[in-house]
């Protein structure tokens, strides 16, 4: 039983992801400005950016974000059965994945990588790959439910963008040289914290309040 703290907290939950949302992709434009005005967000990577400014707001939006991811994990996991098995692993690798990029740090502009900044490179590149196999099997089970046709559209727009954002990425990384990694990056970043506000609002929206849930018993 869900007692009317636990649904007070649910209610709240949509709000804090889409307020760490804003945060992720304001950290993500917004904050090399603060550490060398002469590098470029369109040919530098975020992790390049939060190298040099350790503990700054980019690591700081990450972390916040990896564990909000979490929370809304935990109560998606108790209210919907859909997120049950696969999803759930998934989007437990995105928050965790996340988390320990943020935690471990990662070398400057270099491509002579320390063992930590392998590390920080697997676990980005493990949640930015998760987030959007979630969001398709997530939209695939929904499917079925009339009121989430809203959700399953924007999932699966989200994530094939995520999809194709990813492959352009590592093209970049290889053949491409780096040529506009940065920018591709942050496209990346924002289509899969924007398919983690949707799935947020969807759960706010199907959690019913304390005295809704009470009537439905009676």
């Amino acid at each position: 039983m869900i007692t009317p703290k636990g649904h007070h907290l649910s209610r709240l939950l949509a709000p804090a992801v889409w307020a760490a949302v804003v945060l992720a992709v304001s950290a993500a434009l917004w904050a090399p400005s603060d550490t060398d005005p002469n590098l470029s967000p369109f040919s530098q990577t975020v992790s390049d950016f939060a190298a040099l400014d350790r503990g700054g707001p980019i690591e700081t939006t990450m972390a916040l974000l990896g564990l909000v991811s979490l929370l809304l994990l935990g109560v998606a996991w108790r209210r919907f059965s859909a997120v049950r098995g696969l999803p759930s692993v998934l989007l437990a690798v995105w928050g965790l994945g996340l988390l320990l990029a943020a935690v471990v740090e990662t070398d400057p502009l270099t491509t002579q990588l320390s063992g930590s900044a392998y590390v920080h490179r697997y676990a980005s590149v493990a949640a930015f790959a998760a987030l959007p196999v979630a969001g398709l099997i997530l939209a695939r089970r929904l499917g079925t439910e009339p009121q989430a046709s809203g959700t399953v559209r924007w999932l699966r727009v989200l994530s094939w963008a995520a999809l194709a954002g990813a492959a352009v990425m590592a093209y970049s990384a290889g053949p491409g040289g780096r040529e506009l990694i940065g920018l591709v990056e942050r496209l990346l970043l924002g289509c899969e914290v924007a398919m983690l506000g949707v799935f947020g609002r969807y759960v706010q929206a199907r959690t019913p309040t304390a005295r809704a849930e009470q009537e439905t018993t009676l």
